[in-house]
């Protein structure tokens, strides 16, 4: 048996638009989850700028120790193992990071943006700019940054050529990162 229909014209009509209370609760729901969203995504960078602080350390070590077998292998002397007192750790690395802005006599002088690396010539340290100042401490006065230095490592305290038994990255400023 076929279904009655009713005629087009006494067909019960859906309204077309959105009411006032359906905008404002879609509008306050969408408030409530992009609040809950950057509270959870804020702490985020900074976990990601100590992560690319270490990474990029982790990084330097490894190339440092690969240039020292290197000079070792090609059989360089200590001199010229020594000579690496104080160098610029990043002309070590095939690609220096993106954010590495390069090697300045002062620093100061240049306008050098917050979460860059640079080489400071005249100090002999490389030195990384916080980013995210607020949530990093450290005891330097000035801008929040962290220095490293490479330096010789000797077997003795007479600092003799003959006793030299190695190099390292030398992080020179205690500092922590605070999550909040």
């Amino acid at each position: 048996m076929p279904v009655p229909r009713l005629p087009a014209d006494r067909l019960p009509r859906r309204p077309l638009s959105v009411s006032l209370l359906e905008l404002s609760l879609v509008t306050i729901l969408i408030g409530i989850f992009i609040t809950v969203a950057i509270d959870r995504i804020w702490p985020l960078r900074i976990t990601a700028e100590k992560t690319a602080v270490l990474e990029v350390q982790g990084a330097l070590e490894s190339a440092l120790g690969i240039t020292i077998a290197g000079r070792i292998a090609r059989g360089a002397g200590l001199s010229a193992i020594a000579r690496l007192q104080g160098a610029n750790p990043m002309r070590f690395l095939a690609t220096p990071p993106a954010n590495y802005v390069g090697s300045f006599a002062h620093p100061r002088r240049h306008r050098i943006p917050p979460g860059s690396w640079y080489f400071d010539r005249r100090n002999r340290t490389l030195v990384y700019l916080v980013r995210f100042r607020h949530h990093f401490e450290t005891p330097l006065t000035g801008p929040k940054r962290v220095r490293f230095r490479v330096e010789l490592v000797y077997r003795s305290k007479s600092h003799r050529l003959s006793g030299l038994a190695g190099v390292r990255l030398v992080q020179l400023n205690p500092y922590h990162w605070r999550a909040r």
